[in-house]
């Protein structure tokens, strides 16, 4: 099993790998790093607490920036098939 830090150090390397927000599925990180896919989006909630990275997320309607969602549960909770998020660093200058 994968520890938090290794699948934190990956989804830190996608966020920054590019100038414009990298596109992330879950469930293909969950299955590379066999890891629930919960795990995941679970990961992604810290670090946007964490004001590391800008994370936004498809609802089931649109993407919504991680602010816009209830909750970090709800945002872990969402069971939406295929789906997948907006990440990029914040930049701390």
């Amino acid at each position: 099993m994968t520890s938090s830090a290794t699948l934190r150090r990956e989804l830190l390397r996608l966020a920054g790998a590019r100038r414009h927000p990298a596109c992330i599925s879950t469930r293909r990180i969950s299955a590379f790093y066999n890891v629930p896919e919960k795990s995941v989006r679970r990961e992604l909630a810290k670090l946007a607490e964490d004001k590391i990275i800008h994370l936004s997320g498809w609802d089931g309607r649109q993407m919504c920036p991680y602010s816009a969602w209830p909750s970090a549960d709800a945002f872990v909770d969402a069971g939406l098939a295929d789906a997948h998020f907006h990440v990029n660093l914040i930049s701390h200058e």
